[in-house]
């Protein structure tokens, strides 16, 4: 280990509070580390090859709940013999108030089996397997959910002059966040209120947290891009629920 340091299992942090009415007082509380990302192939742990989904997935891409908007990511497929491998783990974030969703703009991330549905980005296509668009000034998803807005769509203006751009995300405005995406297909059916523009999209260093999204390193979410196949499942809980350990 670099200049004799060792690793802790977990970190100390101290603060002291600005104008506070005490100020000699300190407060201190542990944070978890997760481990680092890592594209190492191997095989996946048991709890992952016990997932409902691994019954008939090829592929599974995993988010595991940790902490508060924390989140365990990881990247399966089953290789020519039929075994589960890992190709991919990184540290992630979820809803700025964690799991559950239910409604449009409750910051939760949704929780259950899903599938992949759209590859986009600000950014040119890096390879990606699935169809892929690089946005445009025109290019919004509608979280308009009056008749005929194509709600949770992704939607040209031009092709929807009326789209209530407000209650819409133009996609172009959310850089870093947006440079690489894939919908996460919550609410393909477009129930009206039951939320929107729920996507994996890269992680924004200012904000350890989401509006609903799962939200991983640029180059992680590159990597996933150019591995990910349609029938990709997607599952999202807690990693207590899923069986899970890191």
């Amino acid at each position: 280990m670099r200049h004799g340091f060792k690793p802790l299992a977990e970190e100390w942090w101290h603060f002291t509070l600005k104008d506070e009415p005490y100020p000699n007082t300190y407060f201190e509380f542990p944070v978890q580390r997760l481990p680092e990302s890592n594209l190492t192939t191997k095989a996946s742990p048991a709890w992952v090859t016990n997932l409902p989904a691994a019954k008939t997935a090829k592929q599974m891409f995993v988010v595991g709940a940790v902490s508060g908007t924390t989140a365990w990511v990881s990247l399966h497929e089953k290789d020519a013999s039929g075994k589960w491998q890992q190709i991919m783990t990184t540290p992630g974030f979820i809803g700025k108030n964690g799991l559950g969703k239910e409604k449009e703009g409750d910051s939760k991330t949704p929780v259950g089996t899903f599938r992949f549905t759209a590859a986009f980005g600000i950014a040119p296509n890096p390879g990606s397997i699935m169809p892929y668009k690089q946005v445009d000034e025109n290019t919004y998803w509608s979280g308009d959910d009056r008749p005929g807005m194509k709600y949770n769509e992704m939607v040209d203006i031009r092709q929807l002059p009326g789209l209530n751009k407000k209650a819409s995300e133009h996609i172009v405005d959310y850089n870093p966040n947006y440079v690489y995406c894939l919908n996460i297909g919550y609410n393909e059916a477009g129930t009206p209120g039951k939320g929107s523009a729920i996507f994996l999209h890269c992680l924004d260093a200012k904000k350890p947290y989401t509006g609903g999204c799962v939200a991983i390193p640029e180059d992680k979410m590159r990597f996933v891009l150019q591995h990910v196949h349609p029938e990709c499942k997607v599952v999202i809980d807690s990693l207590t629920n899923l069986g899970g350990s890191l």
